[in-house]
């Protein structure tokens, strides 16, 4: 048997014989002591402390068990009294309860009560004994944190999202392997179809065995590991995935955040969002793929289109040798009838005939080159270029009365598609041929300049044709199957060709607007390393 401490042994004996340390202890451990008369079932003694803490002064109150039963809550009070029974019958039952009493002021004061019965040598109860500890400050913070967590849980169960919080679960060597279930909101809890009751502490592998599964949608990662990975890191993580398993099969984006010992997650349902997703890419595609092949139908018909103008060009250029052609064998056959035909006169008939054929012979190549089917990147002089594409329509454009001026430095060059910018340059003047023939402008005139900026080169094509009155129609120029053009003779893929050339095909801005009396097209072109 232990001794008692003789510290433990002088303590009882002093408060034995000095009240004032009884007194001490009263006063700043206890918030009243009581005494009662079990024989003597009215009389029970109350410390002055006890009062005090209800707002009394000892005097005013006798020292009776009614006194008290007075102030305390009736439901409190039907609470003690069955307490106590239970103590009565059973000594290892404890008297230990909080109640509620009036205060004199009128507000409630939140009491703890503990007892102990007293017998005499026969086991028979005999007296009683117990203290009061005012717990009000204790029990306000508690209710109110309550009501805190009452009110932060309403706003966890109107959110349209699902909410889980989970502590780490670790093994003997402190490695996290798996995570328990703290908290679940209503919307999480309809969504794994589980009541919270049968979530909370639970761990997660138990209730979703899928989320320690590899996942495609996840790069062959678990969900485990990436929230493993947000714990250990404190790197938030968002997610989108396809989870089937557990009585789920849908599409989830959630996001992780570390939180104490564990983390918390949000997450909602995306199936029929990204079946829709799916559904408007699959529609785009089509769109797309709608729209590459009316481009390839509009890209052969502005070739077809150039082609017309080219042919006609090329008409132009050949009637003046075939002409000459015909009238040197004219002049050959005249000269075999009249017996004059001799050798020299010949062979220099034939190479005025060469000469004219020769002529012919380059502008089909010009023609050929124009319209090779592939092309590649290459180094080319902007000059050369435009003076090219000139003399392939310069007959048709000077029987109009239109001259083409060219004023551009030699050395510019840069590297480009060289026929997709002659096609884009050829659909610019033709359209402005049209203009100043439309309009009827007796001296037409289209000046062709360039400079290098930078890293770039600024052609502009300039022409007297009049230009666009109105601003809408201007904005509009560019546009598939729009035409200016008098009697719809043109068929409006000329211009919206030109800027898909330049840019898509060459990488580079055009725009156009009315400058003095006619229209300025001004076309960036990057300047390329290859």
């Amino acid at each position: 048997m232990n001794q008692k401490h003789y510290l433990e042994t002088e303590l009882y004996e002093m408060i034995q014989k000095d009240s004032t340390i009884f007194n001490f202890l009263e006063k700043n451990s206890l918030d009243g002591i009581w005494y009662w008369d079990m024989e003597n079932p009215q009389n029970e003694w109350l410390s002055p402390r006890f009062w005090e803490v209800l707002g009394y002064e000892a005097e005013e109150k006798k020292h009776l068990v009614s006194e008290w039963q007075e102030l305390i809550f009736p439901e409190d009070l039907e609470k003690t009294i069955e307490n106590f029974n239970k103590h009565y019958e059973d000594l290892n039952h404890p008297y230990d309860q909080i109640v509620r009493y009036r205060h004199k002021d009128g507000h409630t004061v939140w009491i703890r009560c503990r007892g102990s019965i007293l017998r005499d040598k026969n086991q028979k109860p005999i007296r009683m004994i117990g203290v009061h500890n005012d717990v009000t400050v204790q029990k306000y913070n508690e209710e109110k944190l309550l009501k805190r967590t009452d009110e932060l849980k309403a706003i966890l169960d109107s959110s349209l999202s699902g909410i889980m919080a989970f502590e780490n679960f670790y093994d003997k060597n402190g490695e996290i392997i798996d995570f328990i279930f703290t908290m679940s909101n209503k919307e999480a809890c309809r969504i794994v179809n589980l009541s919270e009751e049968q979530l909370l502490g639970q761990r997660l592998s138990k209730i979703h065995s899928g989320n320690f599964k590899p996942l495609d949608s996840l790069g062959g990662r678990t969900l485990f590991d990436i929230y493993k990975e947000v714990v250990l890191t404190g790197e938030s993580k968002s997610l989108e995935f396809y989870f089937e398993g557990d009585g789920i099969k849908d599409w989830f984006r959630n996001k992780a955040v570390k939180f104490n010992h564990g983390f918390v997650c949000t997450f909602e349902v995306v199936t029929q969002e990204k079946l829709f997703q799916e559904k408007l890419e699959k529609k785009v595609k089509e769109e797309v793929e709608k729209q590459n092949k009316q481009e390839k139908i509009l890209i052969q018909q502005s070739k077809m289109a150039a082609m017309g103008e080219m042919i006609g060009a090329i008409a132009h250029n050949w009637r003046q040798p075939l002409n000459t052609v015909s009238l040197l064998c004219l002049a050959l056959t005249t000269k075999f009838d009249n017996s004059k035909l001799d050798k020299n006169y010949l062979n220099k008939w034939i190479e005025k005939i060469n000469k004219q054929v020769n002529f012919m012979s380059q502008t089909i190549d010009d023609f050929k080159n124009f319209y090779k089917p592939k092309e590649e990147f290459k180094k080319i002089f902007l000059k050369e270029v435009i003076l090219k594409v000139a003399s392939l329509v310069n007959f048709e454009f000077k029987i109009n009365n239109i001259q083409i001026k060219v004023d551009i430095h030699p050395s510019i060059s840069f590297i480009c598609l060289e026929n997709q910018l002659q096609q884009a340059i050829i659909n610019i003047l033709v359209n402005a041929k049209e203009a100043i023939i439309n309009r009827d402008i007796k001296n037409g005139i289209i000046l062709i300049s360039a400079k290098r900026k930078n890293s770039s080169i600024e052609l502009l094509i300039q022409d007297n044709g009049g230009g666009v009155e109105n601003e809408e129609i201007l904005k509009s120029m560019f546009e598939p199957y729009f035409t200016t053009k008098l009697q719809s003779h043109g068929t409006g893929i000329g211009l919206y060709m030109t800027k898909i050339i330049i840019e898509q095909n060459l990488g580079g801005k055009i725009k156009v607007k009315n400058l003095n009396d006619g229209l300025i097209f001004k076309i960036k072109l990057p300047i390329l390393v290859i």
